[in-house]
């Protein structure tokens, strides 16, 4: 059996992890399960087994009803109706079982080079179970991707409000704001996820990318040389999970701005300096 390395891509969220999900499932020496996000070890830290297997249900039962009216499913279709039964027959969403999850990673993969999990909700999971994620297997590496906070913030608002209008777009940066929409806001907290990152593991074990940089060949160079596996071409133009388009006023932007300072303040200091592509999208404050 060749020797694996298993990819953990932790977040954040809106920053780039479906689409590089994409292009590492489309790479000849990676193999992922054709569910993206398994959420097992944030189901088990955090109890939302039961509301993950139900989100994964409704998604199989959606694609069951497109073979109804299709007689006929596209390969990923297929996949995921295979992989998604396996999942759920595997997790129950609350008992652990590291064995039986690391067996499912790797029938799904086959003799891949590369697998692993993309769930960007294990950007918010303790120190501790890192560091078990870490030790999972002989080689694992993890993945994290930052977007500018702001920037991250108001998509991953637009996402949720979808079609909705400017009134529910200002009713969720409100909630950022005050502090009840703390969901959004924690999957800013890079600040929190790389402490604990960095207290879990060696810092070779872990890989971040700008996702104002994610879609270049040096980006895409710098992690396939991470990961061990060979650089192949990767379709940049491509887009997946767009939010709905919607300006941020500039009012607002200073407020989020404000708001998200200490991550900016902690990006900076750990990574060196903050990119051009955050600080040019500032404004005075």
């Amino acid at each position: 059996m060749i020797e694996q390395t298993f990819i953990f891509c932790v977040g954040a969220t809106k920053a780039g992890t479906s689409w590089l999900y994409d292009y590492l499932n489309s790479h000849r020496e990676c193999q992922l399960p054709a569910v993206k996000e398994l959420h097992y070890f944030d189901a088990l830290e955090h109890g939302s087994g039961a509301w993950h297997r139900k989100q994964l249900e409704g998604r199989l039962e959606g694609v069951r009803s497109r073979l109804d009216a299709a007689d006929s499913l596209n390969l990923h279709q297929e996949r995921l109706l295979t992989d998604g039964e396996g999942w759920l027959n595997t997790f129950d969403g609350e008992t652990r079982d590291d064995d039986a999850y690391l067996q499912f990673v790797r029938n799904a993969a086959g003799d891949a080079k590369l697998i692993g999990d993309f769930t960007p909700a294990y950007g918010m999971l303790k120190e501790a179970t890192f560091r078990t994620m870490a030790g999972l297997t002989d080689k694992v590496r993890f993945v994290f991707l930052m977007r500018d906070p702001v920037e991250r913030i108001w998509s991953n608002i637009r996402m949720i409000a979808g079609q909705d209008g400017p009134a529910t777009l200002e009713a969720k940066i409100k909630g950022v704001l005050d502090g009840t929409a703390t969901n959004i806001l924690e999957r800013s907290n890079y600040r929190r996820t790389l402490n604990r990152l960095s207290a879990a593991m060696p810092t070779e074990m872990f890989h971040i990318e700008y996702y104002e940089r994610l879609f270049t060949p040096d980006a895409i160079s710098r992690l396939c040389a991470f990961l061990g596996i060979t650089h192949e071409p990767a379709q940049f133009e491509r887009v997946v999970h767009r939010s709905a388009p919607a300006d941020l006023p500039a009012a607002q932007r200073a407020q989020l701005q404000t708001a998200l300072k200490p991550q900016y303040n902690f990006v900076e200091k750990f990574m060196g300096e903050l990119p051009t592509e955050w600080t040019q999208k500032m404004v005075s404050v």
